[in-house]
């Protein structure tokens, strides 16, 4: 069985102040694609497929349309789990789609219930060809377990002993299954953080009593492949079994210093192959800190040099000044980054020992006027919520209009 596997997709995140829609889309276009041409037959999105418990309208289609479009590749299977920056709520009003494009969402597990999240895969004939456990994120009130008062005074944590109380549970079931079916794949989904793994800045920290992580070995033997979620760099905990899959996007400035990948995963009888697919780089987003007016002058040449390394990719910029010279350093930034290179820039100017002189975050090609901004900010409301009719938003224009021409009038 071919198995594609990837997690914290962070649908709605936002990136230098910067709606990353476009990027999100080219991204589940890419996806597309890969599925239809590898001949993927079961997708594994490990947790947190949106960014907030409430994503918002573009993110809900994207996420929507992806389903649709993903029901004509070929892939039989798609093994959705809930990650902990997921909402229940959402995910569940997402439900009735879900049967009409063979797709599964996980979105809870309780130890009473463990055998929920057991889901068989069947080929065309409709025998079963393996087993997926899709344990989405594990909460407290999920996984409760009580300590002794000794426990608790050898600083035993009673959270990863209840996720670990849960794995085995699982694996329990999982062996059950496999003894009715001898030689079929038992593959495993987790959103959690293995001992040993490394977060970096936009993971959200859920940690438990101080300790969170959950020791490889707590997967039972019983697993062949472990799909996990929650880590933003791809890599395998344990170099065999686990893998987490990473996200394919950067979501934070310091995840655009390595390579994101989806796992693309063959099964047989000789064992589990795995192999990366790089997601290819969308937009640059990119952290440059300048100490002098020179190396300032010589930021523009770096950003072409970027662009052309990601196929003249368009460059959104994190910018930190430390040096001198320079008066307005927006105004600088937008006469000297050529528009169509540098759409958008987040730039702030510092002084040794000082606190920031100047923080901006804004579009390129000259600052926006106000009723420039204005627009943008109509823009992101009726995106963030339900569309704004046409006779809404003229009223809100002639109210700005009206507050505007009376403070330019008492300003004069």
């Amino acid at each position: 069985m071919r198995i594609l596997h990837t997690s914290d997709w962070h649908l709605g995140d936002r990136l230098l102040d910067k709606s990353r829609h476009a990027e999100f889309r080219a991204f589940l276009d890419w996806l597309i694609e890969q599925m239809q041409e590898q001949e993927v037959e079961t997708l594994l999105v490990s947790g947190d497929l949106f960014d907030t418990r409430d994503p918002g309208a573009p993110a809900l289609e994207l996420f929507n349309d992806f389903l649709s479009r993903a029901d004509s590749t070929g892939c039989r299977h798609i093994i959705m789990t809930a990650g902990n920056h997921d909402g229940v709520p959402v995910l569940e009003a997402a439900s009735p789609l879900l049967h009409r494009y063979h797709a599964r969402l996980v979105n809870r597990l309780t130890p009473d219930a463990v055998a929920d999240c057991l889901v068989p895969l069947c080929g065309a004939d409709g025998e079963p060809q393996a087993l997926v456990c899709a344990i989405p994120f594990l909460r407290p009130s999920d996984v409760s377990r009580v300590l002794s008062d000794e426990a608790l005074a050898e600083g035993q944590n009673a959270y990863p002993l209840g996720v670990q109380d849960m794995l085995a549970a699982v694996a329990e079931q999982a062996a059950a299954w496999r003894a009715g079916n001898p030689g079929k794949p038992v593959i495993c989904m987790a959103h959690l953080t293995v001992a040993g793994a490394t977060k970096s800045g936009s993971e959200l920290d859920v940690v438990v009593g101080g300790v969170e992580a959950i020791p490889a070995e707590a997967f039972g033997a019983v697993f062949d492949y472990v799909a996990l979620g929650h880590i933003h760099k791809g890599y395998s905990p344990d170099g065999a079994r686990l893998h987490y899959s990473g996200s394919p996007l950067p979501m934070s400035i310091d995840e655009t210093a390595y390579a994101h990948h989806v796992l693309l995963v063959d099964t047989a009888e000789q064992g589990v192959q795995v192999q990366k697919l790089p997601v290819p780089v969308f937009i640059c987003h990119t952290r440059e800190v300048c100490r002098t007016l020179e190396e300032l002058e010589a930021l523009p040449a770096r950003l072409q040099q970027l662009s052309a390394q990601h196929g003249g990719r368009q460059v959104h910029l994190e910018l930190h000044y430390h040096g001198s010279g320079i008066d307005n350093l927006s105004a600088w930034l937008a006469k000297n980054l050529p528009e169509e290179l540098v759409p958008h820039f987040r730039a702030c100017m510092w002084r040794e020992g000082s606190q920031v002189l100047e923080s901006t975050s804004m579009d390129n090609g000259g600052f926006p006027t106000p009723e420039e901004m204005f627009e943008r900010k109509l823009e992101l409301y009726s995106n963030a919520g339900e569309p704004l009719s046409d006779e809404e938003k003229q009223r809100l224009r002639g109210l700005f209009a009206s507050v505007y021409n009376e403070a330019l009038t008492y300003e004069n």
